[in-house]
């Protein structure tokens, strides 16, 4: 594999600071983390595990991600990145001043195929206080990240020849379904950090998901959005490629958020790449219709 090694951070811009540290906290179990020293004042950071914050929301006047922390093992190694990204035609440049404000040793960031804004970095913050969920949720993270995401991309191939050819992300399957292909790669054990697909729509981020230890927490998380918490967009259901059990829900700044138990690891040794014709085994319906997960992924996406 190449130098990344995790899915390490996300960030959000959001339009409803409140409704955002709510579903957080509340729903998914998340905990508020103190801001990195010279963060903004009004943002919001939220811990899943012994790191110092995994999800950060800055108030904006439009909802949407706003950047993507990838992690490297040493500085080495983030080097090394930067020279396999100059020898691509990317240009990627070392941000001190970004790197105290994510607080983290350093970072540089570039952007992909499609103008998002990446952040590779290194020496992420670990306070003395651990991690206590408001719900008693575990999250399953420490190598693995915190979970992965879906990108809806402009053009497939180039998201290919970034991720895969440049960045050394590594290929675990496909899913094939009417016009829509979707390729889920990975950067460590994890069935996949990065899933992306080729829409007729602007670029977007379609999910982002995080799993949890158990099925009861899956459930308990499910009942509350059912209490009306968030939207329902997809059923309880199982994906046939990584295996997750898990549900789907708007989050607050527009995108969907996956919550599930159960992901797949990837055996190096013995792993082979196939093709699937459906994104689940069963449920990931829309509700209140026979609406699959296999139908156009516009405005919903899968896996």
């Amino acid at each position: 594999m190449g130098e990344v090694k995790a899915l390490g951070y996300l960030g959000f811009h959001a339009t409803d600071m409140a409704a955002w540290r709510t579903w957080a906290t509340d729903l998914l179990g998340m905990q508020v983390a103190g801001a990195p020293s010279e963060a903004s004042e009004d943002a919001l950071f939220l811990r899943m595990d012994e790191r110092g914050w995994r999800l950060a929301v800055e108030p904006a006047e439009s909802d949407g991600l706003a950047y993507t922390g990838w992690e490297v093992g040493d500085p080495a190694a983030l080097e090394r990145l930067v020279d396999d990204l100059a020898q691509a035609g990317v240009k990627a440049v070392e941000d001190p001043g970004l790197a105290r404000r994510r607080n983290v040793e350093r970072l540089v960031r570039c952007t992909d195929p499609d103008g998002n804004p990446l952040e590779f970095f290194c020496g992420a913050y670990i306070p003395e206080q651990p991690f206590v969920s408001p719900l008693g949720v575990t999250f399953v993270t420490g190598d693995f990240g915190l979970g992965h995401i879906l990108q809806n991309v402009a053009d497939a191939e180039a998201a290919k020849r970034f991720y895969l050819d440049v960045l050394g992300f590594r290929l675990s399957d496909i899913i094939e379904f009417g016009p829509n292909k979707v390729h889920f790669t990975r950067v460590n054990p994890r069935h996949h950090s990065l899933a992306f697909v080729q829409v007729d729509q602007p670029p977007s981020l379609g999910h982002f998901m995080v799993e949890v230890s158990d099925l009861d927490t899956v459930g308990r998380a499910l009942d509350r959005v059912n209490a009306g918490m968030a939207r329902l967009t997809e059923t309880l259901g199982k994906h046939t490629n990584d295996h997750m059990v898990s549900f789907y829900m708007m989050n607050p700044s527009g995108s969907q958020a996956e919550y599930g138990c159960a992901g797949r690891l990837v055996d190096e040794t013995n792993w082979k790449i196939n093709t699937y014709s459906a994104t689940a085994y069963w449920g990931h319906k829309v509700p209140g219709s026979e609406y699959s997960a296999d139908g156009p992924v516009s405005p919903r996406v899968p896996a």
